[in-house]
């Protein structure tokens, strides 16, 4: 069911309507590294990141892609964030820290370019897709690209300037590429099992989402480092997400399972005549192929 067959056969282009925030300052990199969840002291020009901003709780309010331009480091996050998180950074800038925090929403566009040949696209552009990784930001012009690896998939990341988003996405049509609606991004986002906001913000620990790969706790204390800490040590995790199949409706929100017992719903597309969905279980569950629903439907289950 998670294969790649859904995957457009050249390549789709979505804009994507992040929050984008620029810090600023001498010591806007060492003040990034005492908030957010991954190690971002070393990342060099040009270098990528990708970390959590928590609270202290443990708990996610954002999602952030970093990138680290020198004098200033562009971090992109999940739409409808911005403001809460530039407040959150602002509130852990010590009075004798030259750090800056920024709204660059209406300056910066984020795309997501993804698809089976979207190398042939870049080459049209004059991109040598070689050169693009998960690790760094390759400058093309004005714009910044990147990859994001998911699975056996890839997405290619591109930041440009909004006043250049346009023409950017009618060269890559141009090249070969389609573009495509929130319907379709809210499908394939759901299959690849990519998060947004949905299931990325303050009702869900990192764990829970299966994002164990972004919380580094030998780095030094953040904000709801000690909670991650503990439930490393213990082990025990009590929900999972995981993706779901229903030839019914599955609204966002809580449901109750007579043989699991709460499910949580955090997002819904429909696919091939049903619907495809993400949603939080009981970790114990997590086994299941199939969950039974109040209403006594059935749904399948598949771990992400």
């Amino acid at each position: 069911m998670s294969g790649e067959g859904f995957l457009h056969p050249l390549a789709e282009v979505f804009v994507v309507p992040s929050s984008i925030s620029v810090v600023k300052g001498a010591d806007g990199l060492e003040h990034l590294n005492r908030t957010l969840t991954a190690d971002v002291s070393g990342l060099r020009l040009q270098g990528r990141q990708d970390a959590l901003l928590c609270n202290a709780n443990g708990r996610i309010l954002d999602h952030l892609i970093l990138c680290n331009l020198g004098e200033q480091v562009i971090l992109v996050g999940n739409h409808g964030t911005g403001d809460e998180t530039r407040q959150q950074l602002l509130q852990g800038v010590a009075w004798d820290e030259e750090v800056t925090v920024m709204n660059a929403d209406g300056a910066i566009g984020h795309l997501r370019l993804l698809g089976k040949a979207v190398d042939r696209c870049l080459v049209g552009l004059g991109i040598d897709p070689s050169e693009i990784d998960s690790q760094s930001w390759t400058e093309f012009g004005s714009a910044l690209i990147s990859r994001t690896d998911v699975g056996d998939s890839a997405i290619t990341e591109i930041l440009v300037p909004s006043v250049e988003l346009e023409s950017l996405v009618e060269s890559l049509v141009v090249n070969g590429a389609k573009t495509m609606d929130s319907a379709r991004w809210s499908e394939l986002r759901i299959r690849l099992g990519i998060l947004e906001r949905s299931e990325m913000n303050s009702s869900n620990l990192p764990f829970e989402l299966g994002l164990h790969e972004l919380i580094e706790l030998d780095k030094g204390c953040y904000p709801g480092q000690e909670i991650h800490a503990r439930m490393e040590s213990r082990g025990r995790i009590s929900r999972t997400l995981v993706r779901l199949f229903s030839d019914l409706p599955l609204p966002i929100g809580k449901h109750v399972s007579p043989n699991v017992g709460r499910i949580t719903v955090t997002s819904y597309a429909e696919h091939e005549g049903g619907v495809v969905a993400l949603a939080i279980i009981p970790n114990e569950a997590r086994e299941l192929e199939e969950l039974v629903f109040e209403d006594g439907s059935l749904v399948k289950v598949e771990l992400i």
